[in-house]
Order: structure tokens, then sequence, then C-alpha cells
């Protein structure tokens, strides 16, 4: 059977639709996990202007078209730490590839080209965010060679 081929690009103008639903699913999905990730009442209008946004100019998105649709995406940024040797850091702070486009390698080769973005920026070293609970993701990334770096605790106040 052919399987279409997946290209890895920064999304376009006319994607930004496609682009914010993706981002919507990442939230909705993520809140699964944690009750503290609850949506806020404009969550879909938000993530409208936030695909806008990363579009325009917002750090590192990369999007998976196959078929030209938007299957999966990945954003990341840079964060800087004065104290450390290699003070640069990318973090990849969304990955989400729809449901019927899984276990097909998307995910990893968003990161793999993700990477790479980076590594153009002379980063050296990439981290994923990902809510604690999400014990998929956490299987996932170990598989593909990240390990456990810093941990951030939340408590109610």
């Amino acid at each position: 059977m052919f399987e279409p081929a997946i290209v890895i690009r920064k999304p376009r103008e006319e994607e930004v639709g496609e682009l914010a639903k993706l981002i919507l699913r990442f939230y909705m999905f993520n809140e699964e996990f944690d009750p503290s990730m609850e949506l806020a009442p404009n969550a879909r209008e938000a993530a409208l202007e936030i695909a806008k946004s990363r579009v325009k100019d917002g750090g590192l998105t990369l999007v998976a078209v196959s078929e030209g649709r938007v299957i999966g995406y990945v954003y990341g940024v840079v964060v800087e730490n004065l104290m450390l040797a290699r003070r640069n850091i990318g973090v990849l702070r969304e990955l989400y590839v729809v449901p019927e486009e899984r276990m097909k390698g998307v995910a990893t080769t968003l990161i793999e080209h993700a990477k790479r973005e980076f590594s153009k920026l002379g980063i050296r070293h990439v981290a994923v965010e990902f809510p604690a609970r999400n014990v998929i993701a956490e299987k996932f990334y170990e598989k593909i060679g990240f390990r456990k770096f810093t941990s951030i605790y939340l408590k109610e106040v």
C-alpha cells in the first residue's frame, strides 16, 4: 500500500485555521491528564490568535503536511540561562499529531526537524515539556532518547 509523503515545514498563512485546530486539540488532550490545565472559556479564539502569531513569527513552529492537510505540529522556544555553560536550551513545548496519523513516525520526524532547526542556532540541548501525568508522552520521549532534566511542582493557593 502507498504511504503518502509527509512534508515538515514552517506553517503558511492559509494554514492558520488548521494549525489553530491542532493547538486547541493539544490543549484539550493535556486537560485530560491534569484538571489544573482546564481550558479557558475562549480557548478556541485564543488558539486562533496563537496560530496567527506563530505563522507570522512565533518561535520555532513546524507543521507536518500530508496530502495537503496539516496533520501535526511542533512548537518550541529558546530558553536562556546565563548561569549555564551552554546557556541556550531549545524547549519543545507543544507536539501534536492527529490520532489517525499516530504510530507512523510523524511525531519523531517533527522532533528531528525541530532539533535540526535548534542546532542551526547553535543550540546543543533540546528539552521537552508535557504534563507530569501524561505517561504516554513520558514513554515516547524516553524511547527516543530524552531523559528527565528538571521538575516543576504545582500547588493551588
